[in-house]
């Protein structure tokens, strides 16, 4: 309409910004922030900081009531790449039109789940923000990160799209047919899938392929080593070339996954703490949430093992195939100090082998949002963009404008953003509503955001103790910086009692008060019962379908399966029972195991920034042992 104005993705104005892990004088200068923000702390309407989420009891993981079953995170099965090699030159170009070629390549590789690490992160998770918050900051896997490391679209149509010719329908008629007829005889399994179909040479084989691949390594199912009917659909429009926007439906399950094992997690320290033994919660988790280890890899030295070298166009995930979990000893104390070694921006940094998105240019950039900008760059416009993420049976809060220094933007006061409770044809509406002669501001991949000073002032109301007021206001201009380094010792090995681990904004463990769970979702098999509704947090459903049971049970129990489908579900369902002290293997898994061994040193860090480095994290140290002692 003539006189309406452009929406907008990101404000310009002056700001006094600071670094958020260091507190020198402010500079004034021209800043880029993420919509919607605050322009004061003062304004309305009144909002609270994130809670910092604290340890939620001094058990060891492996103390914990609660088994997970991983459909979502399954290694590749035999002869799973070998039938991608033999579909890939066929169908390539049919792939990359509907933005799934990368996607598929990156299911042929391997990732060695670390519990430690996935529990530290589970602990940090807050289901309120879909974010992490750690004693120095808050972040998420984001849109970008399922872009970059799964290699999904976050632009097309949404996967809830319908079959509109009859051909399309009576294909999928046909086909769910036969596997309501594999179900009979119990041969609907991946394998047996797959010897079905794999070599026909047929459309009908490419249909068969994707729908494997969508039931197995995107969309994991409610039982394991099952495939899905309800993506059946979307098999079908993906072998024909129509673009999906499968990206936001894959982050969404991570969301709600995330927040259901928070949940439970809480849950199940309950039912430690009440004494309650042989009660154990089981919740499936269906998502690929393998992103989440990988994605906590590429962004905490500290915690990840030495990558693989990358060979030309492999996907960004093949630097973790394979690899064995990091012996850390302590997890907890490495995720909640990690501020000055975090990489708030990793796929910035020049590797061998490693083609930059086209959104990380080398010089600040306002571009103009139209048809005929690089489908690369929308992708980053659709990444900044607040909205709600319509998931195959979910929809989640998406809020980029909280960690807007991930994507190399400075980070002001967020807005809060509720949930919208709309159906999800709404929810999509507004998610690919179109943002043509919008503004598009790109900043350099060499820069690294700050945060203004109400920021870093409301950031310590929850997380730090209070400092004294910022004085010397400095003006200059913005300046282009990579990311900091850090380096850690070669190992950490400190005595500490019970409460010394407790980082700053946390609670004792004798002053924790734990939420009760919904009934809607735990049942405990003692018949206690808790209120409908009064846990579910704010703007999330009900959760009964993951959560299977509360059950007495052995920490060998078997799967149950059907005669023939019965072995493969036991080595392929991922089932993972939180183990005592030591596993099968003879290694402690008690987040304080062993040594933390010494980080690769780039040869271009020469020694003074490795003294730099060292005297840093002696002073570290030394603040976060006063903080505890107080």
């Amino acid at each position: 309409m003539a006189g309406e104005q452009p929406e907008t993705i990101v404000e310009e104005r002056e700001e006094l910004m600071v670094p958020l892990t260091t507190d020198p004088n402010p500079t004034l200068r021209t800043a880029h922030f993420l919509k919607p923000s605050l322009a004061s702390i003062n304004q309305q309407p009144l909002f609270k900081p994130p809670s910092l989420s604290s340890p939620l009891t001094d058990f060891e993981p492996g103390e914990w009531p609660l088994k997970l079953v991983f459909t979502g995170w399954i290694d590749p099965q035999k002869n799973w790449k070998t039938w991608v090699d033999q579909m890939h030159p066929q169908h390539q170009s049919t792939w990359r039109k509907a933005g799934i070629n990368e996607a598929i390549m990156c299911s042929t590789y391997k990732t060695r789940r670390n519990h430690d690490l996935f529990w530290g992160l589970a602990e940090r998770w807050c289901p309120s923000t879909n974010s992490f918050i750690f004693p120095w900051g808050e972040t998420t896997i984001t849109l970008e990160d399922i872009i970059v490391l799964g290699g999904f679209s976050v632009i097309g149509e949404p996967v809830s799209k319908p079959l509109e010719t009859t051909e399309l329908m009576k294909l999928e008629e046909n086909l769910l047919k036969l596997l309501t007829q594999l179900k009979k005889t119990l041969k609907s399994c991946h394998q047996e899938w797959m010897k079905r179909f794999m070599g026909k040479g047929s459309e009908l084989e490419h249909i068969a392929f994707l729908f494997l691949w969508l039931s197995r390594y995107v969309f994991g199912q409610k039982f394991p080593n099952t495939i899905g009917g309800n993506l059946l659909s979307v098999a079908i429009h993906l072998a024909r070339g129509t673009r999906l926007a499968l990206g936001p439906a894959v982050l969404a399950s991570i969301y709600r996954d995330l927040s259901l094992l928070k949940e439970t997690i809480i849950a199940s320290t309950e039912l430690r703490m009440d004494g309650s033994d042989g009660d154990v919660l089981s919740l499936t988790l269906q998502a690929p949430l393998r992103l989440v280890q990988v994605w906590a890899w590429e962004r905490f030295p500290g915690l990840r093992p030495e990558p693989n070298a990358m060979n030309h166009g492999e996907p960004r995930i093949a630097r973790w195939h394979g690899l064995k979990r990091l012996k850390i000893e302590n997890v907890r104390m490495v995720l909640d100090s990690a501020q000055d070694c975090f990489q708030w921006r990793p796929y910035a940094t020049t590797m061998s082998n490693w083609s930059f998105p086209k959104f990380y240019i080398e010089k600040e950039e306002w571009m103009v949002v139209d048809s005929y900008l690089d489908q690369e760059l929308q992708s980053f416009a659709q990444c900044l963009r607040v909205c709600e993420l319509v998931g195959i049976d979910c929809i989640e809060l998406y809020l980029p404008h909280r960690v807007a220094m991930q994507f190399g933007i400075d980070q002001d006061l967020p807005c809060t953003v509720t949930k919208s409770h709309e159906s999800p044809e709404t929810a999509w509406s507004n998610y690919g509503k179109p943002i043509w002669n919008a503004k598009l501001y790109v900043p350099s991949r060499l820069f690294e955001g700050d945060v203004t000073t109400q920021y870093l002032s409301w950031w310590k109301q929850s997380t730090w103790p209070s400092q004294a007021a910022f004085t010397g206001v400095i003006r200059q201009p913005r300046s282009l910086r990579r990311s900091r380094r850090s380096l850690w010792g070669s190992t950490v090995k400190k005595e500490v009692d019970d409460n010394a681990e407790v980082p700053p904004g946390f609670l004792h463990k004798y002053n924790m008060v734990y939420p009760r769970t919904s009934e809607s979702y735990l049942r405990s098999s003692k018949g206690k019962k808790g209120d409908n509704d009064g846990d579910v947090p704010p703007g999330f459903d009900h959760r009964s379908n993951l959560i299977h049971q509360i059950e007495k049970t052995k920490q060998n129990e078997a799967v149950p399966r059907g005669s023939e489908g019965a072995a493969e579900a036991a080595n392929e369902s991922d089932v993972y029972n939180t183990p005592k002290m030591n596993d099968n293997e003879g290694q402690n898994r008690s987040y304080k195991a062993v040594e933390i061994p010494g980080l690769e040193l780039e040869a271009r860090i020469s020694r003074l920034e490795r003294v730099i480095a060292e005297l840093k994290a002696e002073r570290l140290a030394a603040r976060f042992t006063s903080i505890t002692k107080q």
